[in-house]
């Protein structure tokens, strides 16, 4: 399993961090950073790279504050996120039918104990339930075979093949997520190999990390104490063109025929 050292890392303050954190994204569809405890330093580096997409929660400028709120009598998932909640790895977004495509969060003060963040890349798992599972990764791209949301939620399939035959996940596994009874007697084993391939982070003040938010899941620990953190969501400008989700791995060639 690989950890935090094994993805790329690039300090805000360096004046080509930008084009760093591009080609962070480009290469593992992920970059962890520091240098950013401020709100405009975000801002700044998310400018340069996404278009910003808001959000009911959002700043006018496109920016959420997370931190713990009082909890609604009727306990949505929904606002899980504003809790201490342990949040399972999931796909931002996952309830709308365009997901933002990239994710950035930041740390501007830890908890007091726990907190952790969980990352998960999307396409180690598909290769995993690939090599291993072939059923399960059948039914999981089966369309229509999953729903995400409350009412107007998003009917798909964990992982959708892209126009550009590649492959974008959208998982989430809490009380927002049902799936078709042919994908039921699996999802204890798609838990399972979620958690083999978390990779935990302790995000100290002013770090975080960007991410293609249709490859890479993210998630947290829960926590004591007044944890913040802020997110920003959106899309990659144009003038990049960074390609959704991941590519698939080759399929096995057959051997050569003896002679």
């Amino acid at each position: 399993m690989r950890d935090v050292d094994d993805l790329p890392h690039v300090d805000l303050c360096d004046p080509g961090s930008a084009a760093r954190i591009l080609s962070g994204l480009t290469t593992h569809g992920t970059t962890i950073f520091h240098g950013g405890a401020e709100s405009d330093d975000l801002l700044c580096t998310a400018r340069a790279l996404i278009k910003i997409r808001r959000h009911r929660d959002s700043d006018s400028d496109g920016v959420t504050t997370m931190a713990q709120r009082p909890s609604p009598n009727d306990g949505r998932t929904s606002v899980a996120g504003f809790t201490d909640r342990a949040l399972w790895p999931h796909t931002e977004g996952s309830a709308v039918c365009r997901p933002p495509r990239v994710l950035m969060l930041a740390c501007l003060r830890p908890a007091q104990t726990g907190g952790r963040t969980h990352l998960v890349d999307g396409r180690d798992l598909y290769d995993e339930i690939a090599r291993t599972e072939p059923a399960i990764l059948a039914a999981l791209s089966q369309p229509r075979s999953a729903y995400f949301g409350g009412g107007s939620g998003h009917l798909g399939a964990v992982f959708e093949q892209t126009t550009e035959g590649r492959i974008a996940v959208r998982l989430r596994l809490d009380e927002l997520a049902r799936f078709a009874p042919m994908l039921m007697p699996s999802i204890d084993r798609l838990r399972a190999l979620v958690q083999q391939h978390t990779i935990p982070i302790d995000l100290r003040e002013g770090h975080g990390y960007i991410l293609l938010n249709d490859r890479w899941l993210h998630g947290r620990t829960r926590f004591n104490g007044n944890r913040m953190m802020l997110r920003i969501i959106g899309d990659p400008l144009p003038t990049y063109a960074l390609p959704s989700g991941f590519r698939p791995p080759e399929a096995p060639q057959p051997a050569p025929p003896t002679t």
